[in-house]
C-alpha cells in the first residue's frame, strides 16, 4: 500500500512545478493574512495538497488547512473527486487535517445555490447561537442541497463542516498583495511603496523554494522587517493576541484556549492534574510564540480568576522575555513594558507574623484594597499550616495606574523572596485578594521564590488550585 505522502497525486506537482504559477500566486497573496493569524506556524507546497497551511495546536504539533488550487473551472466529476479526496485525508488524520479549501478561477453555475447558502451561513449566520433552530434549519438546507446534487449524506455533512470554496484570479497579484498588507497588517500599513514591493519580492523568493522546505512564520516576519525598515519598530512592538475563551474554541487561526473550567465555580475541585495540563498547554503556546517570531509582547485579558491570572503571568513571564498588555475594566490596559513606579510605598508588611519556625512551608497573604486576613487564618486554622510562618501584605489604597501597579508588584516580589530566604522555605502558600491584573503582573515577575501553591476563593472559602514554581 502506498502511503499518502508518496501517492502520485501528492508528488506530481513537484515534478511539474514550473506550471503552477496559479497556486504560487494564491499563496503569495495570502501571506499578510496568515501573518495576522496568531496561530499560523508555517506553509508548504506540494505535500499532500497543493498548499498546506499549518497552525499551532494546543495539544501539541499542528492543525492543517489543506488547499487545492486549480487555475481553471472544474467539471462536476472532478469537483466531487476533489471533495472525496479531502474526506479521505481527513479520515486518515482527523486531528491533523481538519479543514479544506478548494480554490478555482470559476465554478459551474449549478453549484451557485450551494455556495450562496454556505456564504450566508458562514457570514452573517455566525451570529446565530450554536443551538439556534434557525441555524439548524439552515444547515439542514445546505445538506439537502448537496443531496439533490446526487451526493450521499456523509459527503454533504463533510462539506458543511470542513470545506470552503474560493474564487480567485491571479491577474492582479501585485495589487492584491498590497491590499492584503493594508487590510490584515495595520501596524505596518504605512510602509513605503518601495518597501512593500521589496516585501512582496522576498515573499516570492520563499514561495519559489516552498517545495523543498517549509515557509515558516519566522521567515516571513524576518522578510518583513528587512524589507521595510521604516515600520520595523512598529512591527516589533505589535503584540501577539492570546484569546482566553469562555466557551469551546471553534477556530484554529488564533492562539486561543477554552479556560472556562478554570474560571468556573468548580475550579477548586479540578485537581492538580487538570491544572498541570492547562499549564502544559499554556507553556506550549508560549514556546510556539518564542520560536515563531521575534516579537515578545502578548496581549491578553486580565479578567480572569486570580489563580488563572497568576498562572498566565507566570507562563508568559519576564524571565522568558515576554511583556504583557493586560486588558481590564473600562478599556484599561496595563503594560509590563512600562517600568515607571509610584513614589509612595504601597503595602504595609506585618513583620510580627514572621517569627522563625521549623516549617518548610509558609503562608503569604496579599490584600488590596480590601482586608482578607481573617478568611485566610480561618482556612488554615485546622491544618498543617497553622504553625507555619506567615506574612501579610496589606493596603487600603486601590491600584489605579501602571506606576502604582509596578510598585505593588515590586514590593510583593521582594517581600516574598525575603520571607522565603529568612525561613528557608521549600513552598509558599499564596493567598491573593486583589484585582486580577495585579495577580497576573505578580505572576509575570514570580521567579526565584520556590514552589508557590495558589488558592482561590470559591463559594464560602479558599480552595487550593495550581502549584507553580
Amino acid at each position: 500500500m502506498t502511503a499518502p505522502l508518496f501517492e502520485a497525486q501528492a508528488t506530481g506537482g513537484v515534478v511539474a512545478r514550473g506550471g503552477f504559477e496559479y497556486q504560487d500566486a494564491y499563496l503569495l497573496q495570502n501571506f499578510p493574512k496568515y501573518l495576522a493569524q496568531g496561530a499560523f506556524s508555517h506553509a508548504v507546497s506540494e505535500l499532500l495538497g497543493d498548499i498546506e497551511v499549518r497552525y499551532h495546536r494546543p495539544s501539541g504539533d499542528t492543525y492543517c488547512v489543506l488547499y487545492e488550487a486549480k487555475g481553471y473551472q472544474l467539471s462536476e466529476k472532478d469537483f466531487w473527486i476533489e471533495i472525496d479526496r479531502f474526506a479521505e485525508l481527513h479520515g486518515k488524520a482527523p486531528d491533523e487535517y481538519v479543514s479544506f479549501v478548494l480554490v478555482c478561477t470559476d465554478y459551474l453555475n449549478k453549484l451557485a445555490p450551494l455556495f450562496n447558502k454556505l456564504d450566508r451561513l458562514r457570514g452573517p449566520g455566525v451570529s446565530l447561537n450554536a443551538d439556534s433552530t434557525i441555524r439548524a434549519a439552515a444547515e439542514a438546507d445546505v445538506v439537502d442541497t448537496i443531496l439533490k446534487l446526487g451526493r450521499p449524506r456523509e459527503a454533504a455533512e463533510f462539506v458543511l463542516a470542513r470545506v470552503s470554496f474560493v474564487t480567485y484570479s491571479q491577474a492582479n497579484v501585485a495589487g492584491g498583495f498590497g491590499e492584503a498588507v493594508t487590510e490584515h497588517l495595520p501596524a505596518v500599513a504605512d510602509m513605503t511603496g518601495r518597501e512593500r514591493a521589496a516585501f512582496q519580492a522576498a515573499c516570492k523568493q520563499l514561495v519559489d523554494g516552498s517545495t523543498k522546505g517549509i515557509i515558516t512564520r519566522s521567515a516571513l516576519e524576518n522578510a518583513l522587517v528587512r524589507a521595510a525598515p521604516s515600520v520595523a519598530a512598529s512591527w516589533a512592538a505589535s503584540p501577539t493576541n492570546v484569546l482566553l475563551k469562555a466557551e469551546p474554541v471553534q477556530g484554529i487561526e488564533e492562539l486561543a484556549l477554552d479556560v472556562s473550567d478554570f474560571n468556573g465555580d468548580g475550579r477548586g475541585a479540578l485537581g492538580s492534574e487538570a491544572w498541570s495540563e492547562l499549564q502544559r498547554r499554556l507553556e506550549g503556546l508560549g514556546a510556539f510564540v518564542l520560536a515563531s517570531r521575534q516579537r515578545r509582547a502578548v496581549s491578553i485579558s486580565a479578567k480572569q480568576r486570580l489563580s488563572l491570572a497568576c498562572l498566565l503571568g507566570f507562563v508568559f513571564s519576564a524571565t522568558r522575555g515576554f511583556t504583557l498588555q493586560m486588558a481590564h475594566n473600562a478599556g484599561q490596559v496595563y503594560d509590563t513594558a512600562a517600568h515607571g513606579r509610584s513614589a509612595k510605598t504601597h503595602f504595609a508588611v506585618d513583620a510580627a507574623a514572621t517569627e522563625p519556625t521549623c516549617s518548610a512551608e509558609g503562608v503569604v497573604t496579599i490584600c488590596c484594597p480590601n482586608p482578607g486576613r481573617v478568611d485566610v487564618l480561618a482556612t488554615i486554622s485546622a491544618g498543617s499550616l497553622v504553625l507555619a510562618p506567615k506574612l501579610f501584605l496589606e493596603s487600603a489604597v486601590p491600584i489605579a495606574d501602571g506606576a502604582t501597579l509596578n510598585t505593588a508588584v515590586a514590593e510583593a516580589k521582594s517581600a516574598l523572596a525575603t520571607f522565603r530566604s529568612q525561613h528557608q522555605l521549600r513552598r509558599v502558600h499564596l493567598f491573593v485578594k486583589a484585582p486580577s491584573f495585579f495577580a497576573m503582573a505578580l505572576g509575570h515577575r514570580l521567579n526565584g521564590v520556590g514552589e508557590v501553591q495558589l488558592y482561590d476563593w470559591v463559594g464560602h472559602g479558599y480552595a487550593a488550585t495550581v502549584m507553580i514554581g
